[in-house]
């Protein structure tokens, strides 16, 4: 089980940025425009960037699923 620590905690921090585009924080995300984020470079700029932090957060979540269940396949037995 000590080996698979890290990569467990790899899959919850992929997790976290996955869930950055989830609709619960990106009202969170978009609530401190009061115009709307489409007038403010910076607001564009944030959504930018969190779509982009959330598609690596995918990429990473599955690429980091794919190596556990590889670790824990048991070849020995077959």
């Amino acid at each position: 089980m000590g080996k698979n620590v890290k990569l467990v905690y790899c899959i919850l921090g992929s997790l976290v940025l996955t869930l950055l585009n989830h609709p619960l924080l990106s009202y969170a995300k978009l609530g401190m425009f009061k115009s709307g984020y489409g007038e403010n470079i910076f607001g564009v700029l944030l959504v930018s960037i969190t779509d982009i932090l959330s598609l690596v957060g995918f990429s990473l979540l599955i690429l980091f699923s794919v190596i556990l269940i590889i670790k824990n396949m048991d070849f020995k037995d077959k």
